[in-house]
């Protein structure tokens, strides 16, 4: 399913991506006040979502209803490459792997997901959503200040 506004985004269902030249981007969902500060802390983001994480992937960061962020990856870690405590982690959250980022950003002030054209989706289908770069980085532009972390 494709959905488009009148600004032009366009994003994908979870379970589809995008037919073109470009890699995809990805959409995550952060539920907790703790896995935001581990990702804009640490750097580090472990998921459950298999999708075509790569090195120099962009994603955007959704929380409740409103995009907070993006990152560029920077490495992927499996979960047998793991800590024994991070792999214990992994499990107990039937999460495969651990996403490094190179760089994050946080937008200020955050996006509502009605400006955008995931407004008539739920928030929760949102996670792990293929997005075009070229749409992400209109996500990105169109915010008025971001803080590089």
């Amino acid at each position: 399913m494709f959905v488009e506004n009148e600004n032009g985004f366009i994003i994908t269902s979870k379970h589809q991506t995008l037919v073109s030249d470009e890699a995809p981007s990805y959409i995550l969902r952060i539920q907790k006040d703790e896995l935001e500060r581990q990702l804009f802390s640490l750097r580090t983001f472990y998921v459950g979502v298999r999708r075509d994480w790569s090195n120099g992937t962009l994603v955007l960061f959704v929380r409740k209803d409103a995009f907070i962020g993006s990152g560029v990856i920077e490495r992927i870690i499996a979960i047998d490459g793991l800590e024994d405590w991070e792999r214990k982690l992994c499990l107990e959250n039937n999460w495969y792997c651990k996403i490094v980022f190179s760089k994050l950003t946080r937008f200020q002030p955050i996006m509502s997901v009605k400006d955008t054209s995931a407004a008539g989706l739920n928030p929760s289908v949102l996670h792990g959503a293929s997005i075009s770069r070229s749409d992400a980085l209109k996500v990105e532009r169109v915010i008025p200040a971001r803080i590089i972390i």
